[in-house]
């Protein structure tokens, strides 16, 4: 698999790999792991809902998350840090709008009928 990041996502982690070096390994750790499954194994991996239907959160720290779309070979890391402030972030007003056209096409193409993902995407 592919990993992709949003711009906000990657300022993100690299303020973490700065001011808490041992939870940027954790991030690390988590996004090798969500790499080989993106729907099992470590930080207890949830399916979103409502509107943020199509995206996929992990908890790499309590009340820690970080926000990730799957789409075929390509996981794209849309959001990552506390989890109010991380499911703020995914609201389309934070990205540019190069984030906000990748992450639109992303879940797009991710949804089947009534707008739940496609199985076997995941």
């Amino acid at each position: 698999m592919k990993l992709l990041w949003t711009k906000s996502a990657k300022e993100s982690y690299g303020l973490l790999k700065t001011d808490a070096p041992e939870l940027a390994e954790r991030v690390k750790s988590l996004l090798k792991d969500t790499l080989s499954h993106p729907d099992t194994g470590s930080g207890a991996p949830t399916k979103l809902e409502r509107e943020f239907s199509g995206l996929w959160q992990r908890t790499y720290a309590p009340g820690q998350v970080i926000i990730y779309s799957v789409l075929e070979d390509v996981v794209t890391i849309v959001s990552i840090g506390a989890k109010e402030t991380a499911l703020q972030n995914v609201h389309l007003e934070c990205y540019s709008k190069e984030d906000e056209q990748s992450v639109m096409g992303q879940m797009a193409a991710n949804r089947g009928k009534d707008g739940e993902p496609k199985v076997g995407i995941f």
